[in-house]
C-alpha cells in the first residue's frame, strides 16, 4: 500500500469491545444496524475490524476473539434502516452459522454465503474466528442472481469446484485490493458474482424436486428473459405468452422478489449496459449503441433510467474521477 492508503487503512481500523449495547452500536456503525448477544459471560468477545474500498463494494475484515456470541438483524432494526445492500461472508478461519429465509449455512474455512440486509438474519459464532465481509450494492446482485429469497444463507463450499474458484478470487482480490483501480475492482466483482451465481444455481437445480412449481417456473422465466434481453420487442406480455401463462400470473411470480416483471426486465437491461460501460474492450462503442444493443429503443429514456438506478449519468459513469471511492471510517 502507498503511505496514503496505509493512513486510510489505519483510520478505518476499529477495535470493538465492551458491553452488548456497545457492541451493537459499533457493529451498526461498521455494517448495518445489528444486535449483539454474548452467550458465554466468562469469555468476553473482542474484535479488530478493518475496512478496505474495492470499487463500489467494501471489504470488511473482522478478526474476533472470545466466546460464543450471536449477531442479529431484526425487523425492528430493518424498519428504521436506510441500508439496502447485501453481504457476502467469507471465512478466513474458524466457523460461523448464518441463518436467513429459513435457510442455514454452516461456514468453515474458505466457504462463502450471501445475506440480504433487508431481511432478518442471524449469525452465530461458536468461538474465535476471522471473517471477510463484502458489502455489495443491491444493484450488483439484484437480477443477476435469480430468486434472491432462495440464494441467501446457502453455503458455497470453497474447497472444490466453482466454489473454490469463487473463494480464490475473493482471496486474491482482498490481497491485491490496494493495487486495483475502482473500475478494475468493479469488473472483478462482476466476475465473482457470476461465479457465485452459477454455483448457487447448480445447488438450486440439485434441489429442484423439493421446490414448488411456482419457484421452478419463475427460474425458467428468468432464464428466458436473460437469454432474450437484447430483443427490444421483449415485453411482459411476450414473456408470459412464451410460457403459456398470463402476464398477470407472471407478475404474481415476480412479487416474490418484490418487483414487477417490467421493472425486472428494465433492471437486467440496465445491468447489461452498466457492465458494457465498465468493459475496456467495449470502450469504442458509443453509449447509444450499448443502449440499443440491450433493448433500449430511446436514448433519453435510457439516460434517465440509468441515472435513477445508479445515481450517475452513463457518461459520468464511463469517465469517473481519478479517485471516486473514499475509504470508509
Amino acid at each position: 500500500m502507498s503511505d496514503s492508503q496505509n493512513a486510510a487503512a489505519m483510520r478505518a481500523s476499529q477495535k470493538v469491545v465492551g458491553t452488548p449495547s456497545e457492541w451493537s452500536r459499533k457493529l451498526s456503525e461498521i455494517f448495518v444496524e445489528l444486535e449483539f448477544e454474548q452467550l458465554e459471560q466468562d469469555k468476553p468477545v473482542s474484535s479488530v475490524m478493518r475496512s478496505y474500498p474495492f470499487g463500489d463494494t467494501t471489504f470488511i475484515r473482522a478478526t474476533t476473539k472470545g466466546g460464543r456470541h450471536v449477531v442479529k438483524r431484526t425487523w425492528d432494526l430493518i424498519e428504521k434502516s436506510q441500508s439496502n445492500n447485501f453481504f457476502i461472508g467469507y471465512m478466513l478461519s474458524g466457523s460461523a452459522i448464518l441463518t436467513q429465509n429459513m435457510h442455514k449455512a454452516t461456514l468453515s474455512r474458505a466457504d462463502l454465503a450471501i445475506l440480504d440486509c433487508t431481511q432478518e438474519y442471524r449469525i452465530e459464532v461458536p468461538c474465535s474466528f476471522d471473517a471477510l465481509w463484502i458489502s455489495v450494492p443491491r444493484y450488483r446482485i439484484e437480477g443477476r442472481l435469480a430468486s434472491l429469497s432462495d440464494i441467501t444463507a446457502h453455503r458455497v463450499i470453497g474447497s472444490s469446484g466453482l466454489g473454490r474458484l469463487a473463494s480464490e478470487l475473493v482471496n486474491a482480490a482482498f490481497r491485491e485490493c490496494s493495487k486495483i483501480s475502482a473500475a478494475e475492482a468493479n469488473r472483478v466483482t462482476n466476475s465473482l458474482l457470476d461465479i457465485l451465481g452459477i454455483s448457487l444455481a447448480q445447488q438450486l437445480a440439485a434441489n429442484q424436486k423439493s421446490t414448488s412449481y411456482c419457484s421452478s417456473l419463475l427460474r425458467r422465466i428468468q432464464d428466458y428473459v436473460e437469454n432474450n434481453l437484447d430483443d427490444d420487442s421483449l415485453t411482459p406480455a411476450k414473456i408470459a405468452a412464451a410460457h403459456g401463462v398470463s402476464a398477470r400470473y407472471v407478475n404474481k411470480l415476480f412479487e416474490k422478489e418484490g418487483i414487477s416483471t417490467a421493472k425486472w426486465l428494465k433492471m437486467r437491461r440496465l445491468e447489461r449496459c452498466r457492465a458494457d460501460l465498465e468493459c475496456t474492450r467495449k470502450s469504442d462503442l458509443s453509449i447509444s449503441q450499448i443502449a440499443f444493443d440491450h433493448g433500449f429503443g430511446n436514448i433519453s429514456s435510457f439516460n434517465r433510467a440509468f441515472k435513477d438506478r445508479y445515481n450517475v449519468s452513463p457518461r459520468a459513469f464511463r469517465s469517473p474521477p481519478a479517485n471516486p471511492i473514499q475509504m470508509s471510517t
